[in-house]
């Protein structure tokens, strides 16, 4: 069982000496998984030790910012469509087949 988080605000620092190439791979692994490199380190460190590293807040790559700006552009469409089909009773399917290429192009932005 894990221990409860505490909330209480983090004003303690360890310092710990890496070698250039050693700070970059932390760097490179930290943003490839979202984390700034404190939540990824901290999260590394109180792995397995029964304790949680508590609510991280997690950094979006520039990349994927614009992809989730891209993919919200998209979903404000598809409400707008919706909206029509209710008035409406239809879609027009020029309109559908624009938003489905718009999904998928925004998509692609996520590929691994």
């Amino acid at each position: 069982m894990n221990a409860p988080v505490s909330r209480a605000k983090r004003s303690e620092r360890l310092y710990i000496r890496l070698t250039i190439d050693e700070a970059e791979y932390v760097a490179g692994v930290a943003d490839a998984r979202g984390l700034s490199v404190s939540d990824y380190v901290r999260k590394t460190v109180l792995r397995g030790s029964g304790r949680r590293a508590g609510a991280m807040r997690r950094v979006l790559p520039t990349d994927a910012a614009g992809t989730i700006r891209e993919l919200s552009a998209v979903a404000r469409d598809l409400r707008r469509l919706v909206a029509l089909s209710e008035a409406n009773k239809t879609i027009d399917h020029d309109q559908l087949n624009a938003c489905l290429i718009a999904v998928h192009a925004a998509l692609d932005g996520f590929s691994v």
